[in-house]
């Protein structure tokens, strides 16, 4: 009989100390996808590869010259409506202007407030395959991209790598309540 106590108790622990604990990052990214789903789920991540590192002095660049590029589009774009007699439309743009402006401003500003903490790491990059049950539907595993901080905060997801980047200047400090100012603007 103590053998056999020996034996499950021994079987027992090697289960135990089989099993890795879960990864935080995973986690996170489950949490974040799911976080809509009002069904019972159990999703697991597999392959959880960490790709890259974007420094803030990286995405302050890339943001700031989306909005130095918009900013002459819409500039040649007024222009040209001037030049035909559409004031409406030149409005319209002259108001995105604006707030094109205003952004491309506030984004250097943002910058220069940073100082030495722009070379910090704003978020990775990580490619993971997921795969598990969402209600009674199962989930082949699939291959799939994500953005996270260094905090465990995700940021974007992606099918391609190539669609990763369009949300992640929300690693800015201060740059989505940035942009939400524009959208409370709007709707008053």
């Amino acid at each position: 009989m103590k053998k056999i106590a020996l034996f499950v108790l021994v079987a027992c622990l090697a289960c135990a100390c089989g099993q890795k604990p879960a990864d935080p990052i995973a986690e996170a990214i489950v949490a974040e996808m799911m976080k809509d789903i009002d069904q019972p789920y159990e999703i697991h991540v597999t392959e959880l590869q960490k790709l890259d590192s974007t420094s803030f002095a990286t995405e302050f660049q890339r943001r700031i010259g989306i909005y130095d590029i918009r900013l002459d589009q819409n500039t040649a774009r007024m222009e040209k409506y001037i030049r035909e007699g559409k004031t409406n439309n030149a409005t319209r743009v002259f108001e995105a202007l604006q707030r094109d402006t205003k952004i491309f401003n506030e984004l250097n500003a943002m910058k220069e407030m940073m100082g030495a903490d722009t070379l910090k790491t704003a978020y990775y990059d990580y490619s993971y395959t997921y795969s598990g049950k969402v209600g009674k539907q199962r989930i082949a595993p699939k291959k799939a991209f994500a953005t996270v901080t260094p905090e465990g905060k995700v940021i974007t997801f992606a099918a391609e790598r190539k669609e990763l980047h369009k949300a992640t200047g929300l690693a800015i400090p201060g740059y989505k309540e940035l942009l939400d100012s524009f959208k409370e603007t709007e709707e008053e």
